[in-house]
């Protein structure tokens, strides 16, 4: 039942691909372009159909050896596709070569670990926080001056997708996803035997520039791999990961500093780099088609001897000005002509400024309760359990509501991943009013606050990524690109540690 059920999500998917052209989500200019480029769409499938019946294929075993379907025929998984007949596709729509076609155990391995390459990223851009007031201490700089290693982590996010997340469509998703990991274990090491201030703001700026890079490239992975209805699972968890890391470092930070030294939030963030990376070697592959396939006709002419052997990829040349003109401004484009993701932008960098205004807002809260620095963190640990649950309902709500709703249209519209954005939307003002009034009550109730703060904060964050994944499909990593640069250069305006103290103290 399953099975059918992945199959049947895969035909609509490809059919949902082959309409993308005429959506008011994307100029059918801007997808023509792209697909003439690639030509095929992210399930490997080129998109030039004809009704007569083609030739047997060179490239597909099943046709070198002679094989018959169930009626006796020849083998005509080939059927409707591109007539050159040394075009290189996908064996069957079966192939589990095809990481959509990977079995769900590995499925499931490598979202959980693609997720944690992203807890890695987020937990680097936090865990510095508790640190400042002593690395300011010990240089002799303002607390001002010293905030601004979160302030410039979170400018480098800014900097970084636009090269990363174009590049992951010319080159693939794993030289982006490692390029990344490395420069964000690299740069630890530099700020943990920092001997100056200016050392210390530069490697968090390169942590962010690095760490982006993960952030840009996992969504389209899960694009990759899964179909409407699970993607929706696996792209909750990355994002609920995302927003994991953020609220539970700060509490390892805080008795980092306080019961080893400030520099262990450098060490322990490369430790954790390095056990992701060494998972990561075991599980992480390749996920994009057109690149795939691309492989399979380097393999195939060194098999063969046959030199014309060549996926659809590979007609257009890659050089400087293709990279330029239709790679790398492609995420501008798309947010100059795209409403949908000015506005979803534009509303999901208020609720990250939000969170990124907590991290010293909430421990100063509680400072002035009596609580010590590093106890002043644990309140986060409410905020983290609120995440956890939000992403736990949206996981229910996928595989319920929505998938009956997908069922029952035999698709669904990106709008239909909605409904907890609304829910998050009603939560999140009155928790926020909530977390600032009860600061002279009991703590208890500031803390519950707290929890349906991450819980209103997280379903918004949720369902707005996946909506965009939904909409903008193949174009997706662009999507993302450009959402992460307009929204983190936002978020760092909104939610800086510089600011977040003075409006505080303000209030």
């Amino acid at each position: 039942m399953d099975t059918d059920l992945e199959k049947q999500e895969g035909l609509h998917e490809q059919q949902h691909r082959l309409e993308e052209a005429e959506s008011p989500h994307f100029s059918k200019e801007s997808f023509e372009q792209d697909i003439e480029s690639s030509g095929s769409d992210d399930n490997g499938i080129t998109l030039k159909r004809t009704t007569s019946r083609k030739p047997p294929h060179p490239a597909c075993p099943r046709c070198k050896q002679g094989l018959t379907d169930e009626e006796g025929e020849p083998c005509h998984d080939h059927d409707g596709f591109e007539t050159d007949p040394n075009i290189v596709l996908w064996d069957s729509d079966d192939d589990p070569a095809r990481p959509m076609n990977w079995p769900m155990w590995r499925k499931v391995c490598f979202s959980i670990t693609a997720s944690c390459f992203v807890i890695a990223t987020s937990m680097s851009a936090s865990i510095f926080g508790p640190a400042t007031r002593i690395t300011a201490q010990q240089y002799g700089v303002s607390h001002e001056v010293m905030n601004l290693g979160i302030t410039l982590h979170i400018l480098g996010f800014a900097a970084g997708p636009l090269i990363f997340g174009p590049m992951s469509e010319v080159w693939g998703r794993t030289i982006p996803l490692w390029t990344g990991l490395f420069g964000l274990g690299l740069w630890q090491i530099p700020e943990a035997v920092a001997s100056n201030v200016q050392t210390i703001l530069v490697c968090r700026f390169l942590q962010g520039l690095f760490g982006s890079a993960i952030f840009a490239v996992v969504s389209g992975m899960f694009v990759d791999i899964w179909p409407p209805i699970t993607r929706g699972v696996g792209l909750g968890l990355s994002s609920t990961c995302i927003n994991l890391g953020s609220t539970f470092a700060p509490i390892i930070g805080a008795y980092a500093t306080n019961h080893l030294n400030w520099r262990w939030t450098a060490w322990l963030t490369l430790i954790f780099v390095g056990l992701v990376g060494f998972f990561g070697l075991l599980i992480i592959r390749e996920t994009f088609e057109p690149v795939l396939l691309k492989r399979k006709a380097k393999r195939l002419r060194r098999q063969t001897g046959n030199s014309d052997l060549h996926a659809k990829f590979e007609e257009t040349p890659i050089d400087i000005k293709i990279l330029v003109q239709k790679y790398a401004t492609k995420p501008v484009r798309m947010f100059v002509q795209e409403p949908i993701l000015i506005f979803c932008t534009i509303y999901l960098t208020i609720v990250y400024g939000t969170l990124f205004l907590s991290y010293q807002a909430i421990p100063f809260s509680f400072r002035n309760r009596g609580w010590s620095p590093s106890v002043s963190y644990l309140p986060f640990a409410a905020v983290t359990l609120g995440i956890i649950t939000a992403g736990i309902l949206f996981s229910i709500f996928t595989l319920t509501w929505y998938k009956k709703r997908w069922l029952a249209n035999q698709g669904a519209e990106p709008e239909d991943r909605l409904p907890p954005m609304i829910l998050g939307a009603i939560i999140l003002p009155p928790s926020l009013f909530w977390l600032g009034w009860s600061q002279d009550t009991h703590w208890a109730s500031q803390v519950i606050a707290a929890f349906f703060v991450g819980l209103g904060l997280l379903l918004i964050f949720i369902a707005g990524i996946v909506y965009i994944v939904d909409t903008y499909l193949i174009h997706s990593n662009s999507a993302m690109s450009i959402h992460i640069v307009s929204g983190t250069t936002k978020s760092s305006s909104i939610g800086s540690a510089q600011d977040s103290e003075t409006v505080y103290l303000a209030l």
